[in-house]
């Protein structure tokens, strides 16, 4: 990940960071189902890559209770969330760490298990990401990912895709983030795993716009482009128009698309 590129990401997460647990209650959902599908074992150091808040680091100290946590994330406003949240959880040692994917400060070969919940598909070179992960674990370590899966969000984008002057900084996001099974199977495979699991889930969900666009900016806001702040408001003026035109009688209605994947380092 560039620099310049890691910076953006990570500022726009710190922008949004006390807001963020309310606006993806669905990912903490997945982050759940994602820990739940790891096979049993004994975990007792865990890395959590992009660690958010910290809901996927609870979510694992309540399955497994490890010993040890590492939670590596760019976001400075992220940690101080985690740090509030589950620094005092007795007889779990947590240990955070600013930092990216390709550029974690942690020895490799160290953890038992590795988890990345919902941050995947923020990483620019998804190749070198997978590599980066699996260098971090043990010998038969495990490897969760939860990320945005192929073909989500599909009524947005027909949205942005009608708009003029057309948004390409935003409409290409969605392809530079999403990714399917094949992918994700290509990806640990180069990084020299051995593939376990791994699967999509689809859900149709009915809300309303205004929540809706909130999801949006908390955990996208960065990707809208360099634009003024009069140019976004004009522009999300606009969405949020197309949208309430297209709402049904059960609000606004959109398809989200996870992709779940387990894999193992060879013993």
């Amino acid at each position: 990940m560039s620099s310049d590129q890691s910076s953006i990401v990570a500022e726009g997460f710190t922008d949004t960071a006390s807001d963020y647990d309310d606006a993806v209650r669905f990912n903490i959902g997945g982050a759940q189902r994602l820990i739940m599908s790891i096979p049993a074992g004994q975990y007792d150091d865990v890395i959590d890559i992009g660690c958010g808040t910290g809901w996927a680091t609870q979510a694992l100290v309540d399955r497994f209770r490890p010993a040890r946590i590492t939670g590596v994330d760019p976001s400075e406003g992220m940690l101080e969330q985690f740090q509030a949240k589950l620094s005092g959880i007795d007889g779990v040692e947590i240990t955070l760490a600013q930092g990216d994917v390709e550029h974690m400060p942690v020895a490799d070969g160290t953890f038992d298990l590795a988890i990345c919940s919902m941050a995947y598909h923020w990483f620019p070179q998804k190749w070198a990401a997978a590599e980066a992960m699996a260098r971090t674990l043990k010998p038969g370590g495990v490897l969760a990912i939860l990320c945005s899966g192929r073909g989500g969000e599909r009524a947005y984008r027909d949205i942005l895709a009608n708009l003029e002057p057309m948004n390409y900084t935003w409409l290409g996001a969605f392809d530079a983030v999403q990714r399917d099974i094949p992918e994700m199977e290509d990806y640990l495979l180069k990084a020299g795993l051995e593939v376990e699991d791994v699967w999509m889930e689809r859900r149709i969900r009915h809300t309303t716009v205004e929540a809706y666009v909130e999801r949006m900016r908390v955990v996208a806001g960065h990707l809208i482009g360099d634009q003024s702040e009069g140019d976004v408001a004009e522009y999300m003026a606009q969405v949020e128009q197309k949208m309430r035109e297209a709402s049904g009688p059960r609000g606004w209605t959109y398809d989200f698309t996870k992709l779940y994947a387990i894999a193992r380092k060879p013993t």
